[in-house]
């Protein structure tokens, strides 16, 4: 049982994974086409732009993939997926993120022995600042509780100006929720890892977050353009890239290209925190209106988590269809629960009215249906024709056992 539920988890999960990775791949380009309209006008919308792939990961249950076109995918993964395919790709998706858990656990066990310095009570109370001893980019993260990490020897080096600037750097990361976004959207890689095109919009991703954070601190510190890049090329001198933890890291010394782009945008942008402000609120809004109004679509254009069939399945002793919810068949047979009951006369008329030779026949009934093609956990019940039809003449091939009991739950409710 437990590797039939195995392999039929396998498949369907796969099948369903396959359907999101491919609207992801298709609304990727559609992203980047938008993101490129708008990078220079309003850095804050295209953070959340990105949030648009977040419901194309439940498009799995979609009933778009049983229309015209787009039915011979769903044909082409049920002809050709095999459970191993699912084995193998899952198994990659966990060892990604069990290795990602480690590492943050890791890393949250070395904050504990951090010292903490900088005060930031006076701007945000849940905010704690460390010095880390690793010669590492200062990067925020944490989401119940937030941190900054700074290097310790560059922290010592800094005028009391730059320590500032790279505070409310950090903390417009936080403010702005650019964390979770982080941790969504690594998720997401987590998901497709296979796809390539999600390796470059989360590269895309991290340099509008970085453009959003440097226009938001610039206009609500009031540091001047020049003063703000001289810091980033200063910092750029001494940090390289933080990759152990999902946080949003100041600069990456590794990145000059990345490095370019930013001071280009800081010296393109206009430093007007009213205006600023208002493309913050704007660009949340809108984001979340259209993330809204797309999951919206999805959940009214999917099919339900499960359905129980309600119609009666006669096959043949050699698995054929005989008939499925048609007048004689609801004649010869009644479902209470879990159990059926034949009409002897009922059923004596059905079996002359199909013509029916075979010696017995199966009825199936109660087949929870994840979507079309995938289904199971059904009750059938082998039904002799030579003889007069009755309890004593029927047998149950699904036995109301525990384990069986266990597996229906399993099938509704957890995949």
């Amino acid at each position: 049982m437990l590797k039939s539920i195995a392999e039929f988890t396998s498949i369907y999960c796969f099948s369903k994974c396959m359907k999101t990775l491919l609207c992801g791949f298709c609304l990727m380009p559609v992203i980047l086409l938008i993101r490129r309209a708008f990078q220079k006008k309003n850095a804050i919308f295209c953070c959340y732009l990105w949030l648009l792939l977040v419901p194309m990961v439940f498009m799995g249950m979609s009933r778009l993939f049983y229309l015209k076109y787009f039915v011979y995918v769903t044909g082409y993964l049920g002809k050709y997926g095999k459970a191993w395919h699912g084995y193998l790709y899952f198994g990659v998706m966990f060892a990604l993120m069990s290795l990602f858990l480690v590492k943050n656990i890791s890393f949250r066990c070395a904050l504990k022995k951090m010292p903490q310095i900088y005060d930031t009570s006076v701007i945000n109370q849940r905010v704690k600042v460390y010095a880390s001893e690793i010669d590492a980019s200062p990067f925020s993260g944490g989401i119940i509780s937030p941190y900054i990490v700074v290097p310790k020897g560059v922290w010592e080096s800094l005028d009391e100006k730059s320590r500032d600037v790279i505070i409310r750097h950090e903390l417009t990361h936080i403010k702005l929720g650019h964390i979770p976004l982080l941790i969504v959207f690594r998720l997401i890689t987590f998901l497709w890892w296979i796809n390539p095109m999600v390796y470059l919009c989360e590269r895309k991703l991290k340099e509008d977050i970085e453009h959003a954070c440097d226009e938001y601190t610039i206009a609500d510190t009031g540091i001047t353009k020049y003063a703000y890049g001289c810091v980033l090329l200063g910092l750029a001198e001494h940090f390289s890239q933080n990759t152990k933890v999902v946080a949003a890291s100041f600069i990456d010394r590794t990145d000059f290209d990345t490095l370019k782009e930013r001071i280009k945008y800081i010296g393109a942008g206009k430093a007007d925190k009213d205006r600023v402000f208002r493309q913050r609120r704007t660009g949340i809004l809108l984001a979340l209106t259209i993330v809204f109004m797309l999951s919206a679509v999805i959940v009214m254009t999917s099919y339900p988590k499960y359905t129980v069939i309600e119609e009666l399945y006669v096959y043949g002793e050699d698995m054929r269809l005989i008939a499925c919810d048609t007048p004689a068949v609801n004649r010869a047979f009644r479902v209470e629960g879990k159990k059926l009951y034949i009409d002897a006369e009922g059923f004596a008329s059905f079996l002359q009215e199909e013509q029916i030779s075979d010696a017995y026949v199966y009825v199936s009934f109660g087949t929870v249906m994840k979507l079309p093609g995938f289904g199971g956990c059904g009750d059938a019940v082998i039904i002799g024709t030579d003889e007069e039809a009755d309890v004593d003449n029927m047998v149950y091939l699904a036995s109301h056992s525990i384990e069986n009991r266990l597996a229906e739950i399993f099938l509704k409710y957890i995949i």
